[in-house]
């Protein structure tokens, strides 16, 4: 039996997140941000759906709940079950456990793919779990620069979440705050969040 402790393969420190975290200070168009949110529920999946979007790809960690979460809050499960009724397709994309998502159905977990934010992890993500082929129609919902900011270098779009507090790691508090901090700075002039269910945006 495997221990529930032990972390997935693509979890910790590896290279691709290293080389992206260094480059981030000095690449503007490697931080382009489609919309900054304070709640993943804030995502409109309308709004997507207005701005020609098909295909969502979710962060866990962070972004639905707090790191290691094995149980989820019923706003955040029905807003990920509420995108895919409206038409969009939809996966969970986590570098870290794979096996603490039952709250979310049959909603599809990326498994054997590298980790964020090689391009490729996302690539085949989009191909084979949302079933679709054109990266500028798919978004990636995150609460980090360096990894889910990585499906920007695919082509993708990527929507920001503030963090969700929990326990996390340092080193991986750190380096996300850094890169949020980088994103700021060349955020040329505001952001624009749509509220939930709507296709109106506010300010952030």
């Amino acid at each position: 039996m495997a221990e529930e402790s032990s972390p997935a393969p693509r979890e910790g420190l590896k290279w691709v997140k290293v080389q992206r975290f260094l480059a981030l200070p000095f690449s503007p168009d490697r931080l382009k941000t489609y919309r900054r949110v304070k709640r993943f529920e804030n995502v409109s999946a309308d709004g997507l759906l207005a701005d020609g979007i098909e295909g969502v790809l979710l962060d866990v960690d962070g972004t639905l709940g707090p790191h290691h979460a094995r149980t989820f809050s019923d706003s955040v499960v029905t807003h990920v079950k509420l995108m895919r009724a409206v038409g969009l397709e939809v996966a969970l994309f986590t570098n870290a456990f794979e096996d603490r998502f039952e709250q979310f159905g049959d909603i599809p977990v990326v498994t054997n793919v590298p980790p964020k934010p090689d391009p490729q992890g996302f690539h085949t993500a989009m191909r084979d779990y949302l079933k679709l082929d054109d990266p500028a129609k798919v978004v990636m919902i995150g609460d980090n620069y360096i990894t889910d900011g990585g499906a920007i270098d695919a082509g993708m779009r990527f929507i920001h979440v503030k963090p969700v507090p929990g326990k996390e790691n340092a080193f991986h508090h750190t380096t996300r705050y850094l890169a949020d901090l980088f994103a700021r700075a060349w955020r040329p002039v505001t952001s624009t969040t749509f509220s939930s269910n709507t296709g109106s945006g506010t300010r952030v």
